[in-house]
């Protein structure tokens, strides 16, 4: 019996100890329409961003991982030995590309003995992430993972006792204190013994665990690296850690859904720009992964994102009032409503007693004394004007007048703190009593009183209560606020010796108040919401689309003719794509579209040119590149890919109101070479509306609107026609209808919306004008042609002003019918079909500056 008995024993024995541990099965990550790949460039940022965990790294491979708001580790790094060879293999010094997804970020290193990627995903509603390793080998391989643990709170709370050690159990490492509430796990069920750490305490240096590849076993498994934390006990944290190890398939499939249904299910837009495209659904998933679920704050937007290496604040992986308000202007724009919600809501929450809106709230404020102790929660003014304009913006499109009722209390407490803080008596809260503004630092501070965007911001607050109120007293009273705001920032602001608006006011010694002149894109601010008089706003849209202010990467914040110019300075030169938003939708605004298209494009092109995917804060004022301080994944900067797009170049507005004439408008300035433009899932209430434009011939454009339900709604469409246009005629449904001409170069038309129309539109003459855009590559200067402004000289005449760099030629197509008969500033380089192409030549000199350039053309 025992001679029977004893190899099975020990056959049991040696399966035990040798079996292959249980990996998941290979699967293909799902290809994605939106995806974006590359050579890999060691330095640049990526992540895998979920709502309650995160990775943040590198492409050279190094990552970090935090369960929000705690950070597990970072400096995790993977090293390869191959069996036969003397030294290692550093993961990050063999990665060759990158492949980045909404729902995974894919390095691929490549060596002559084995290929390795690493798919790194955070699931979209789990404390944890993973990394899954998929090998090609034809040897054996050890892999090598080694990590710095912190369990280290986001800046400023803190931990103390903190530990790690090796649970053979569940072959990984705990992270933990002393009271053992606050845990994180790392480990792979592929992985052998870690090293030994000291008790009670964390290592001085990086823990490390290894892993064996089989190379058979590598053809049909992935080898996942599984992270877990949890805030609340360490049963928790394991049983996550089991959950994530036990479900991968099922993880990635739930993540991919959720992208997908951002993709297909909300806005999207389709022109000739395939970049373009790319552009906004990446902007689309950027401000996705910024909404985060905080086990003690709740559900909330941050700003932004960032690797730490040994810090313990992720950029602006904060909650920030004012960003989260200029992003839900993006967000309600594409539909996303229900996060949009959630966003004002958790403003709301930490309302201060006063009525002002915080502006930053650390992830860590529920360990600690934030709102009491530290002084940064309430640090700014425009939080909360801006909170109120935001919110009526979604009114505006949404109709929802259940959660403005449900907001109604916190909306009147901040309308009063505006009105509170507004000691002259001009409709506008003051930056000197009530906080910050435009600028947190630097020359635009100095004796400041009050800035034109805060002006613009209360201003738009004003409105909103005006149209909120059911109390007529409270309507009235905000309304008399919008007229003198409005006032205030048309006459207070105005300059009528310099011809244009300043950046804000200031009080000297005396208390007499002045106007800082200085240079700014703020002016911008006002033309966003349309509030500037449009003949004064001319020299200001000058200098917006000038070198000046204008590189060919976006705008600066001030002139670098300014004395207190510095191109790598925060607020006196460096290049904010949030700012260049507002510029270009004010362009938009004021029929400035060849400039406001430039912009448009300059902060489109962000998406592929640093963090694959992402949009830099700020860079530099000089050269195309982002400061070294700049946070790479800035919401703001990528909302911006979406704001001037909808509100500027396709000119949507929504006004669904109380009032008798709900309606919904679209004012189109599309680029003259553009045939097709067709816009998607555009929610109004809840009905989504389909809008094309097509170009049918050089005379005759196409306009077709279809939309599901059959409520009461007026369609107010005003369609742009070439300059110096001689006729138009309109058909809405093979039916001709009146249209009203609107300066300088379109006309307007109105009618009850149906559920599909189509609206063909023929005119006569006329001029149109595309002015080639140039794609500037990481490091270069400004060097493109600048368009100032474009205006009717005559009956049959057009002045086009321009400014370029000097030994600088530039060309100009103009398509018409007509035959050029004088042209001035310019010389005719080729016509072809309707298309006339002119070069303009900046004369060179010895200082290589910008000049200024008319030209003059006349039509037969």
């Amino acid at each position: 019996m025992n001679r029977i008995l004893s190899p099975l024993l020990i056959s049991i024995f040696v399966s035990s100890v040798f079996a292959q541990p249980k990996l998941p099965d290979k699967f293909a990550l799902t290809p994605n329409p939106i995806e974006l790949t590359r050579a890999a460039r060691p330095r640049e940022y990526i992540e895998a961003v979920g709502r309650k965990a995160a990775i943040f790294g590198h492409e050279n491979g190094v990552f970090e991982a935090w369960a929000f708001p705690i950070k597990l580790f970072h400096d995790a790094r993977i090293s390869i030995q191959v069996e036969g060879q003397d030294s290692p293999v550093d993961f990050g010094d063999n990665v060759e590309h990158i492949i980045t997804r909404p729902e995974a970020t894919t390095l691929i290193a490549s060596n002559q003995l084995f290929t390795m990627r690493a798919h790194f995903l955070t699931p979209i509603d789990e404390a944890g992430s993973l990394v899954l390793l998929d090998v090609e080998t034809s040897r054996p391989l050890t892999v090598t993972v080694s990590f710095v643990p912190d369990l280290k709170p986001m800046w400023p709370g803190g931990l103390g006792g903190q530990s790690a050690g090796w649970r053979d159990d569940l072959k990984a490492f705990v992270i933990s204190e002393s009271r053992r509430k606050f845990n994180g796990f790392f480990g792979s069920p592929a992985a052998t013994k870690g090293v030994a750490t000291p008790a009670h305490q964390l290592a001085s240096g990086s823990l490390r665990f290894d892993i064996k590849i089989e190379p058979t076993q590598a053809k049909k498994s992935f080898y996942p690296l599984i992270i877990a934390g949890s805030m609340k006990d360490r049963q928790t944290a394991i049983d996550l850690y089991n959950k994530l190890s036990s479900t991968i398939p099922e993880q990635y499939q739930k993540t991919l859904g959720h992208y997908r249904r951002l993709r297909d299910e909300m806005l999207s837009v389709e022109t000739p720009d395939q970049k373009l495209n790319l552009a906004f659904e990446w902007a689309k998933v950027s401000l996705d992964k910024g909404m985060v679920d905080n086990p003690d704050l709740g559900l909330g937007l941050v700003a932004g994102w960032n690797a730490t290496g040994n810090g313990a604040r992720p950029g602006f992986g904060w909650f920030f009032g004012g960003d989260a308000a200029m992003n839900s202007y993006a967000m309600t724009a594409y539909g996303d409503w229900e996060n949009v919600k959630a966003t004002f809501r958790f403003l709301a929450k930490y309302q201060r007693a006063d009525g002002k809106i915080p502006h930053e709230i650390s992830q860590s404020a529920g360990m600690i004394k934030w709102f009491e102790e530290y002084p940064y929660a309430y640090y700014h003014a425009d939080t909360t004007p801006f909170y109120i304009a935001a919110v009526y913006n979604y009114y505006l499109q949404s109709g929802d007048k259940e959660f403005v009722k449900e907001l109604w209390p916190t909306l009147k407490k901040a309308y009063q703190f505006c009105v509170d803080n507004d000691t002259d008596d001009d409709g506008i809260l003051e930056n000197s009593k009530a906080g910050l503004g435009a600028s947190e630092l630097g020359s635009l501070l100095e004796n400041l009183h009050q800035d034109i965007y805060l002006a613009a911001t209360n201003a738009q607050a004003s409105m909103a209560i005006g149209n909120f109120a059911d109390n007529n007293a409270t309507s009235k009273s905000a309304l008399d606020h919008w007229t003198k705001a409005h006032e205030a920032i048309n006459n207070r602001y105005w300059n009528p010796e310099r011809e244009r608006f300043a950046y804000a006011l200031t009080k000297d010694a005396q208390q007499k108040t002045n106007q800082n002149m200085e240079t700014t894109a703020w002016t911008a601010v006002p033309m966003f919401f349309g509030q500037l008089h449009p003949t004064k706003a001319k020299n200001n849209l000058a200098q917006l689309a000038s070198s000046e202010l204008s590189t060919d990467w976006g705008t600066r914040m001030l002139s670098r003719q300014s004395k207190a110019y510095d191109p790598i300075a925060y607020n006196n030169g460096g290049v904010w794509p949030f700012l260049t938003g507002f510029v270009a939708t004010g362009e938009f605004h004021y029929n400035r579209p060849h400039s406001g298209f430039a912009h448009l494009k300059q902060i489109a092109n962000l998406t592929f040119d640093f963090a694959l995917g992402y949009h830099p804060e700020i860079l530099s004022g000089d050269y195309y590149r982002p400061l070294d301080e700049s946070v790479p994944h800035q919401l703001f900067s990528s909302g911006m890919a979406i704001t001037p797009l909808v509100y500027g170049m396709l000119g949507f507005h929504s006004m669904i109101t109380d009032g008798e004439d709900p309606r919904i408008i679209f004012a189109p300035q599309l680029p003259a070479t553009w045939q097709r433009v067709t816009v998607r899932k555009l929610k109004v209430q809840n009905d989504p509306i389909t809008f094309s434009v097509e170009r049918k011939s050089y005379s005759t454009m196409h306009y077709e609107i279809t939309r599901r339900q059959d409520t009461k709604i007026n369609l107010a469409l005003t369609i742009p026609l070439p300059y110096l246009v001689q006729s138009a005629q309109v058909l809405v449904d093979k039916k001709p209808v009146k249209c009203e001409p609107r300066e300088p170069n379109a006309c307007n038309i109105k009618f009850p919306l149906a559920k599909h129309h189509v609206i063909e539109v023929t005119f006569s003459g006329g001029v149109e004008i595309d002015v080639p855009l140039s794609t500037p590559q990481v490091g270069d200067g400004v060097t493109s042609m600048k368009v100032l402004d474009i205006a009717p000289a005559g009956k049959n005449k057009l002045s086009l002003q321009v400014e370029g760099r000097t030994g600088q030629s530039y060309e100009v197509r103009l398509r018409t019918m007509w035959r050029i008969a004088y042209l001035a500033g310019a010389t005719m380089k080729s016509e072809k079909d309707d298309w006339k192409t002119i070069t303009v030549t900046i004369p060179k000199d010895d200082k290589d500056s910008w000049q200024t350039k008319t030209i003059e053309i006349e039509f037969n």
